[in-house]
């Protein structure tokens, strides 16, 4: 049965950073055609005129661009240092098949994952240790046991794919826009893409490969 994992993790990716603000949700990490390591991610905090000057000084990050500033928070594009990689354990959870779900990053990194065996979990956590990066796991759940999480979407992907089905956006021809959908949800063209890319894949994995929850 798969499982839904919720983990911390030590991590200097992004640390001197969140120093700096309250919180940020990494909401894709995705590798460029160059090889670089790219996050998306949502900045919160009371004073975000500082987070630049953060990010300048943060060793784990080599390039950034502001993408979005709705609602007071923003959204970047961060492109990770060679350090920033070297402590990244996104590749082997991958590896073993273990879906991220939401990575918010505060006085330490939280995780919820998708994970389909404890072997996986057990596998994950011992090459965090040998990267000596410190592995907390906080609560495990069936995947059945979580409503929220029937078929392995967030409750913001949950919500993204709602607003695109109901406004149209999955009608052939399409009777709106991903900027229209964007718009409805108070994020950007880019946020929501993601979102709907990570939901639909989650959703597909609980479904059609893993075969639907009962």
């Amino acid at each position: 049965m798969t499982l839904i994992v919720e983990f911390e993790i030590a991590t200097p990716i992004l640390r001197r950073t969140v120093d700096a603000v309250s919180r940020i949700d990494v909401e894709e990490i995705y590798q460029s055609a160059t090889g670089e390591t790219k996050l998306i991610c949502w900045v919160y905090g009371d004073d975000l005129g500082s987070v630049e000057t953060a990010f300048d000084d943060d060793d784990t990050v080599r390039a950034y661009t502001r993408l979005e500033e709705p609602n007071g928070h923003r959204l970047y594009s961060v492109t990770l240092s060679e350090r920033g990689q070297s402590h990244l354990t996104y590749p082997t959870a991958a590896e073993y098949d273990i879906g991220y779900h939401e990575i918010t990053v505060t006085e330490d990194t939280q995780i919820r994952a998708r994970v389909p065996t404890r072997e996986a979990l057990f596998a994950y956590r011992d090459v965090c240790h040998e990267k000596d990066i410190p592995f907390r796991i906080q609560r495990i759940f069936q995947e059945s046991d979580r409503t929220g999480d029937r078929y392995g979407v967030t409750d913001r992907q949950r919500e993204a794919l709602v607003v695109a089905l109901e406004e149209g956006y999955f009608d052939v021809p399409r009777s709106t826009t991903l900027t229209a959908v964007a718009d409805e949800l108070g994020i950007s063209d880019q946020a929501l893409s993601a979102r709907l890319r990570r939901g639909q894949a989650n959703l597909l994995r609980t479904t059609l490969r893993d075969g639907a929850p009962s």
